[in-house]
């Protein structure tokens, strides 16, 4: 969007007026945030599906127990209560739980420690890549064509990808090692001052132990996720120069392996001259490597043998 900063989305919620300008805007009335469903409004979806969910597979339906339940919760009982590696099983369950986003969606206001959260859920694998998509008065279709192709191949593939694809936006940072740097610079320019990138993370939940005593379903699970799953991500974005949260960030050596390659294209992302002055800094700081990790020497090496 190219809003102005305190003016709301024209895409978005809210009530349309004139702008003084022979346009419009979009402002916050005490009708917009009325709710137009109730909580039970919400959930029903969710817990009709459950039912059903529940009658096929002969299981009794505790009325009580569903009642007491919160969107996260009934999403994690839904997801493990089928083969949440069935394609078929996560499209029944994101449709669902759209339905309960599309009752859900709205405007609120309240403070920032009650707002800037969500109920995300149960355990769950999640990855997360960050690429430059132009700048904030200039983005290009990165950001779409990303998702669109990420989704083509999921479904081509066959992945059971479960809700949602998360997608966020943000300006550059001057840290030479974040995903979002715009890489070292001689001088400022219109592009470095103004970039943006964005964010998008993939996930896949896990079963809690009561659905899973044995563990087998997690670890299954966990194979899809990371040898298919976070390999089609890495896959679609070579070309978006894709970079991968840190937090999130899996590497391997073994060529064989899924995440193998993956060190070397870190350092490709960061160049060889940002690269160097890491190292010269541990070198300098923590020459033993007292302060490091696997990870980090995968990346960028361990201590020479003189250190």
């Amino acid at each position: 969007s190219n809003d102005p900063e305190n003016d709301l989305p024209l895409m978005g919620p809210g009530t349309e007026v004139d702008d003084g300008n022979g346009g419009k805007k979009k402002i916050v009335t005490v009708e917009d945030l009325e709710p137009k469903y109730s909580k039970d409004e919400k959930l029903a979806p969710l817990r009709e599906f459950l039912r059903k969910l529940l009658k096929s597979k002969g299981t009794p339906i505790d009325e009580e127990t569903i009642s007491g339940m919160g969107f996260g919760d009934l999403r994690d009982f839904i997801l493990a209560s089928g083969n949440m590696l069935d394609p078929d099983h996560i499209k029944r369950c994101n449709k669902v739980e759209h339905e309960f986003w599309a009752k859900a969606q709205g405007i609120e206001i309240a403070p920032s420690d009650q707002k800037l959260q969500f109920d995300c859920g149960g355990q769950q694998w999640v990855y997360e890549v960050c690429f430059p998509v132009g700048t904030y008065g200039i983005p290009n279709s990165n950001s779409m064509d990303f998702v669109e192709e990420l989704l083509k191949e999921i479904e081509s593939s066959g992945i059971a990808a479960p809700s949602p694809i998360e997608q966020r936006w943000s300006s550059a940072s001057t840290s030479p090692l974040s995903p979002a740097s715009v890489g070292p610079r001689e001088y400022e320019t219109y592009e470095s001052q103004n970039a943006l990138f964005s964010w998008v993370g993939v996930i896949m939940y896990l079963p809690s132990e009561d659905f899973d005593p044995t563990g087998f379903r997690r670890e299954f699970i966990t194979q899809s996720f990371k040898e298919e799953y976070c390999k089609l991500v890495r896959k679609v974005g070579e070309k978006y120069g894709l970079m991968c949260h840190w937090a999130k960030l899996e590497v391997s050596e073994d060529p064989s392996d899924p995440s193998g390659g993956v060190a070397e294209s870190v350092r490709n992302r960061f160049g060889p001259e940002v690269v160097g002055a890491f190292n010269a800094a541990r070198d300098l700081y923590d020459p033993r490597r007292l302060l490091s990790c696997s990870l980090l020497d995968q990346i960028f090496g361990p201590p020479s043998p003189e250190k």
